[in-house]
């Protein structure tokens, strides 16, 4: 919620307009780093499910 490069505003705004499957994370003391190490692990568990063995 920190972000100079990229605004929430304009974060949400994309979020709002996509139509497809979605999920928005709120990093609220964050700057353009987003969730780093916590959001890599969310990345990983996303890839895994997606492309995982079935």
């Amino acid at each position: 919620m920190l972000d100079q490069v990229c605004p929430p505003s304009t974060c949400f705004a994309a979020y709002h307009r996509y139509g497809g499957e979605k999920e928005l994370r709120v990093y609220e003391f964050n700057d353009h780093e987003g969730g780093e190490a916590a959001h890599q692990l969310e990345q990983l568990t996303w890839l895994h499910k997606v492309f995982g063995r079935r």
